[in-house]
């Protein structure tokens, strides 16, 4: 069965649904949009195997690599060979982290250069954590955030629990832990995000763990930082 998903036309996604973290399913997502030239933009990267790199190759060569957090950072020096033409591009913490990586641009507060035909971008303030940086795809009103948010849907047992614990069962939103563990400043992450949602009409979101969100994202994830702006 084909795990290349196609979520609108020139918009894929990957689903690691078996990815765990701590113990926990919580997935991960490779995402990859058309850019104007018709090469691939490959986002957050995950687990892919020759398969699924079969897929992407069908469809494309991938030009580009972006990790858009350093927490993201477990599977670049994979796609980065096997995409060895593409550039990759990632936020600079990676490198402290990872100095070996080749990363060929750094991505600092303003979308590259390179990149600005395809997309937009901005930095997710307040979370020094992740490092994060939330990009938008004008043509699909798509913003490809990470763990910008989480959206858990239809859990079952004991991760069910886990996700109840953190209050994130079945809805977009930020984490009991990722707020404690992931945000240093919840008021400047909420100042971000309204700057986000002021900025770009997208009505789908992109996230890592859980589903994608499918209508109405930006006053989602607007809702679901309300806690900052208490």
């Amino acid at each position: 069965m084909p795990e290349l998903r196609v979520v609108q036309d020139g918009l894929w996604c990957v689903d690691h649904r078996d990815f765990s973290v701590g113990g926990l399913a919580l997935g991960t997502r490779t995402t990859l949009v058309r850019r104007p030239g018709g090469g691939l933009a490959c986002f957050s990267p995950g687990p892919l195997t020759p398969a699924h790199l079969g897929e992407i190759r069908a469809v494309g060569e991938v030009t580009d690599v972006v990790i858009p957090n350093q927490l993201h950072n477990l599977f670049t020096e994979n796609a980065a060979a096997a995409f060895p033409s593409a550039k990759v591009y990632a936020v600079a913490s990676i490198r402290r982290k990872r100095p070996a990586l080749r990363i060929d641009e750094e991505l600092g507060d303003r979308v590259p250069a390179a990149l600005a035909d395809t997309f937009d971008m901005l930095p997710l303030d307040g979370a020094r954590v992740v490092d994060e940086r939330v990009f938008f795809h004008p043509p699909s009103k798509t913003a490809l955030g990470v763990d910008v948010a989480f959206n858990i849907r239809n859990a079952t047992g004991f991760f069910r629990f886990a996700m109840w614990l953190n209050d994130a069962n079945d809805k977009l939103c930020m984490t009991r832990l990722g707020k404690a563990q992931y945000l240093d400043d919840h008021a400047a992450a909420a100042r971000s995000v309204d700057r986000i949602c002021d900025a770009w009409d997208f009505d789908r979101l992109v996230v890592s763990h859980g589903e994608v969100y499918e209508g109405g994202a930006r006053e989602a994830l607007r809702e679901a930082y309300g806690f900052g702006r208490a």
